[in-house]
């Protein structure tokens, strides 16, 4: 199979219990510079970068439900699905997450090594 350039445009379909989640693949350059926004005196704020990450990542989605009701896609609710679906999303995408008891909705998530 032939390298795959990561493209800014992806869409990618998670499917998660009858609704939809789509995200894009992220770069290294764009991990690193999330890595480095987030990073104050040599120490990363690993919650902070897997949030930041996770609103870059995901793209849209549909089926996802608040009171019954289905909502719009907002980057600011991202970080209210759930974690075991944040941390599939994160790996599925190549994000690079370190275990930290902050990281996006409390999610444990490490690098994929890639």
């Amino acid at each position: 199979m032939a390298i795959q350039l990561v493209r800014e445009e992806e869409k990618l379909t998670y499917d998660a219990d009858g609704s939809k989640i789509f995200y894009r693949r992220i770069s290294e350059m764009k991990k690193n510079a999330i890595i480095k926004k987030y990073t104050k005196r040599g120490k990363v704020d690993f919650g902070a970068v897997a949030l930041d990450e996770l609103r870059y990542i995901i793209t849209g989605w549909e089926g996802v439900q608040d009171g019954g009701k289905d909502i719009p896609y907002d980057a600011e609710l991202v970080e209210r699905l759930p974690g075991d679906y944040l941390n599939d999303i994160l790996e599925l995408s190549g994000g690079n997450i370190e275990a930290s008891g902050d990281s996006a909705k409390n999610s444990k998530t490490s690098s994929r090594g890639e």
